[in-house]
């Protein structure tokens, strides 16, 4: 691998231009001994005679010496247009990929977003579509997220995340569930839960546990919040949820809470490597539009 410099492609260029040592010394304000002792030692690294020698005359390039005169020229072009993309970059940065799940997004921070644009116009948010919490959990330990609002207990909390409130949560079941009831009593009552396996589904069972419920019917099992939420309503059982959830898709307040959990806390995470300004503009939005949800 060849180890020539920039400052030696620099010299070499600035002789094929002047046509001579002496020229390209005064050029480069540098004396002609120091301009010959670098050709000298960029004909060694290659292994090749760049110029013809002769004394008193014009510098004529050897075979050698056009061929790399090209290659150099082609070289440093390369850089200036990886210099003016790094330029571009520093301007128009990366969009940042964000998830804020569901009503999140649409009840309190998109309303603001307006805001954002005017404050910071510089940033530009990707916000992602709905996934799972497990799916999202993985792309943050890969770091495919840059931004993301998560709900979890207070004991699995992401590491490195902001703390922006806590929330209610508990068991949620419609009129004819009376509460509220003991831990027996919710144990034995019919369950409406996210797939079996799921982070969300075993977050949910021992933030349950830890208050003595261990569900012994579990009468169905489905992905989507508000699918749940609606079979609550009609009796088909009950469920687990934050009360922000529940607000969401239960406007006429059909469900009531039938036993209380420890609340769940909402956390922002920001990945790293999000440029630092941008970080503490993101903290500061999601922290004033999500402050009405604590």
């Amino acid at each position: 691998m060849y180890s020539f410099t920039f400052r030696q492609i620099e010299v070499f260029l600035a002789i094929c231009r002047a046509g001579n040592f002496s020229a390209a010394a005064g050029q480069l304000d540098v004396s002609q001994p120091a301009i010959s002792n670098v050709i000298r030692s960029l004909e060694s690294q290659l292994g090749v005679e760049l110029f013809e020698r002769r004394r008193g005359a014009s510098c004529v390039l050897t075979r050698e010496g056009i061929a790399f005169r090209d290659c150099a020229q082609q070289f440093l072009s390369q850089c200036e247009a990886i210099g003016r993309g790094a330029r571009r970059g520093r301007l128009r940065p990366r969009p940042l990929r964000v998830f804020v799940g569901g009503h999140l997004l649409e009840d309190f921070v998109r309303p603001l977003l307006p805001e954002l644009h005017e404050e910071h116009p510089q940033l530009q948010l990707n916000f992602l579509p709905e996934r799972s919490r497990d799916q999202l959990l993985q792309e943050i330990q890969a770091g495919k997220i840059d931004v993301a609002v998560i709900t979890a207990p207070a004991d699995e909390r992401p590491p490195g995340s902001l703390h922006l409130g806590t929330v209610p949560a508990g068991v949620y079941g419609a009129r004819n569930f009376r509460g509220p009831l003991t831990a027996e009593e919710v144990s034995a009552l019919p369950f409406l839960l996210p797939p079996a396996g799921t982070k969300l589904t075993g977050s949910m069972l021992r933030a349950l546990e830890k208050q003595g419920v261990v569900p012994s019917r579990i009468v169905d099992f489905c992905q989507y919040h508000d699918v749940r939420i609606r079979l609550a309503c009609r009796g088909k059982g009950v469920t687990f949820s934050v009360q922000s959830v529940i607000e969401k898709h239960d406007p006429r307040g059909q469900l009531r809470m039938v036993f209380a959990t420890e609340p769940w806390e909402r956390r922002l995470y920001i990945n790293p490597h999000v440029e630092p300004a941008s970080a503490t503009a993101i903290a500061s939005f999601m922290t004033r539009a999500l402050s009405t949800d604590r």
